[in-house]
């Protein structure tokens, strides 16, 4: 843009910026020779926290996220777009920048220097009034709006064979959003004209919802020919755009990104198995990016090749590439955690489309399976509506977990992820396994129904250098509940929490063999002896993290309800009798256990406290009234669970 152009736009723009609104218009030209021009592509850093305060800026177009950073957590104070201004409080206060500010819409903006502000100031006052109101505000929204996280707006979704079923698993995944959230969700699609393929997957032709998405096009490129809608009758839409736009488009895509932000609240761009000008451009501009892959050894090198052009266009940042698994090619796939090595994959892809009948014959899959999978799970991550379950720790009272898994079941509520301690994490990996409370009931409680055979299955004795129990035949319950599993066998992924006895650290199992993870877990001190795994020493989870809420906070879980088997508002019945070893074992969990009321479980959103109260550590024949306590317990919140997960 020439100089002149700049100015006479600028003055445009700042009659329209409520900062000025009071300026008589008169004195806007003269205003607007004061500001500077300035572009900015995505992800640039317009100033860091600490740096100092040179000038303020305008938004002409674009956005911009303002945060702050404290080791790991990242604290956001506001998202600006259009017409909102920053960085002059510093600039007052003559003190450095307290926030970094980062582009994350390509930016158009104008700034005044420190000098030529100051200026501005004394000439007017109305400016100096309209600020400290504006401060007034901003400090009111940021208290209400502590610790709300910046949500991804923009993905693009693409592939790398064209017949891997990517627009059953998008508009799967676009249904699954729309009917589990109240976000609005708009698909772009800039490579598919067939209006009878919209009718196959169920959607039906609209007029343009608002002709005010394209006011920030110039005239002469936007034709309302160019753009059909399209509408799902669970809420999303679907706007296509005439192949002969897709060269046009590219340089006004942020443009209309900007316009589509503030009225959808996830847009996904379909790149199919393309990547000329505009998907690059896509790619670069959006938060994230979905790639489903063949999978078959065949075609692995050039899904190297893909991947790593789409990395290299979508540039540095946390998880801005994500890959998943298509089963619709090949009678033979390369396993995950190989796959995982060979594209040097931060995680596990998961699998985002297995063979099946809808996903062969282009049909949205709208069912709403538990465990949950495929286009529903990733769905819900994008949703924000990922329910975690903690289970924390408390020996044979952990059977209570059971009757809260029951009511969940029965009341339809769909668990996304398992955090497990000892016995929770016993129970929280073979629920895992099926998915199933009944199957968990068979291979536990069910199996113990009197003191004796509780003993005879669980208690292998040894002598007490380091325990009382060796722990192996508590391992082969495990393994053959969940049939020798490893965790990416598992049907609801799960973390189960350990502690390193000669390091006194906590340590978090993902993955490989379950069973030496549970029994790691599962070595209380004093009970089970010690277990090596790993080239550790593991010992019990619940001496550092009784309910391990936080590790689903950080897996990404959006809801957390733990169950938390020691109750800080019961108190232990007094007795006048010396306590025998077990007491005394009993109680020492309790104690040790208890750590749980200390803080751990406060982070969940919903916490369960079933009344064991006068159980003993090793009651596990009283399976079946441990499990009604956690029934009970549970169907008392039920309803506020209802109301967390809707």
């Amino acid at each position: 843009m020439k100089a002149m152009d700049q100015h006479i736009d600028l003055e445009y723009f700042l009659k329209k910026v409520p900062l000025f609104s009071s300026i008589p218009k008169s004195q806007i030209s003269e205003i607007a020779s004061y500001f500077h021009f300035l572009e900015m592509k995505k992800d640039a850093i317009v100033f860091s926290r600490g740096d100092l305060s040179d000038s303020m800026y305008i938004i002409r177009s674009g956005a911009v996220l303002i945060y702050s950073e404290k080791k790991e957590d990242m604290s956001i104070q506001a998202e600006l777009r259009r017409g909102d201004f920053f960085g002059e409080m510093a600039l007052l206060s003559d003190l450095p920048r307290n926030a970094t500010v980062k582009i994350t819409l390509d930016a158009t903006l104008f700034y005044l220097k420190k000098k030529d502000f100051e200026i501005l100031l004394s000439k007017n006052k109305h400016i100096g009034l309209f600020l400290s109101r504006h401060y007034a505000r901003r400090l009111s929204s940021r208290v209400e709006s502590k610790n709300v996280l910046h949500k991804p707006t923009f993905y693009t979704i693409s592939a790398t064979d064209p017949d891997l079923g990517l627009s059953y698993f998008l508009y799967s995944m676009s249904y699954h959003i729309s009917t589990e959230s109240n976000k609005k969700v708009l698909v772009v699609e800039p490579n598919l004209e067939l209006e009878t393929i919209m009718q196959k997957f169920g959607l039906g032709i609209i007029s343009c919802p608002d002709e005010s998405l394209f006011s920030l096009l110039p005239p002469d490129i936007y034709k309302t020919q160019d753009f059909k809608w399209f509408h799902h009758e669970s809420g999303f839409c679907v706007l296509q755009v005439n192949r002969g736009f897709n060269e046009k488009l590219v340089t006004v895509l942020p443009l209309l990104m900007e316009s589509l932000k503030y009225r959808y609240d996830i847009v996904i761009f379909s790149l199919a198995h393309y990547f000329g000008n505009l998907e690059q451009q896509a790619v670069r501009l959006c938060d994230k990016n979905l790639l489903l892959i063949n999978n078959t050894e065949k075609a692995l090198n050039d899904v190297k090749l893909k991947l790593n052009r789409l990395e290299k266009k979508a540039g540095v940042g946390f998880d801005r590439v994500r890959v998943g698994v298509s089963h619709l090619c090949g009678s033979l796939g390369i396993a995950r955690e190989k796959l995982r090595k060979e594209l040097h994959l931060s995680e596990t892809p998961q699998i985002w489309v297995d063979r099946s009948d809808k996903a062969l014959n282009d049909q949205i899959d709208t069912k709403k399976t538990f465990p949950i999978k495929g286009p529903r799970a990733i769905a819900r991550e994008i949703a924000g509506v990922r329910v975690g379950l903690a289970l924390g720790a408390g020996a044979a009272r952990g059977w209570s977990h059971i009757g809260v898994l029951k009511v969940l079941e029965d009341h339809g509520i769909h668990i996304d992820m398992i955090a497990g301690t000892s016995m929770g994490a016993l129970v929280g990996a073979v629920f895992a396994a099926k998915g199933s409370v009944d199957h968990l009931k068979k291979y536990t409680i069910d199996l113990f129904s009197t003191r004796a055979q509780a003993r005879k299955k669980i208690f292998d004795y040894t002598f007490p250098f380091q325990g009382l129990l060796r722990g192996r035949k508590a391992m082969k319950l495990v393994s053959t509940a969940i049939d020798n599993a490893d965790f990416m066998d598992l049907l609801i992924p799960t973390y189960l929490i350990g502690v390193d006895i000669m390091k006194g650290e906590e340590v978090l199992f993902q993955t490989g063999d379950v069973t030496k993870a549970v029994r790691s877990s599962l070595s209380l001190p004093a009970v089970f002896t010690p277990f090596k795994h790993r080239g550790r020493w593991m010992v019990d989870g619940g001496l550092l993290n009784p309910v391990p809420v936080n590790i689903l906070e950080q897996k990404g879980a959006d809801k957390v309800i733990a169950v938390c088997v020691e109750n800080p508002r019961s108190k232990p019945k007094q007795t006048a009798k010396s306590p025998g070893i077990m007491g005394v074992i009993s109680r020492t969990i309790s104690i040790v256990h208890g750590r749980a009321t200390s803080g751990f479980a406060q982070k969940a959103d919903i916490v369960i406290y079933p009344d064991v109260q006068g159980f003993a550590w090793d009651d596990f024949h009283k399976g079946e009234v441990l499990m009604q306590r956690g029934i009970k317990s549970c169907e008392e919140v039920i309803e506020e669970i209802k109301a967390l997960v809707k």
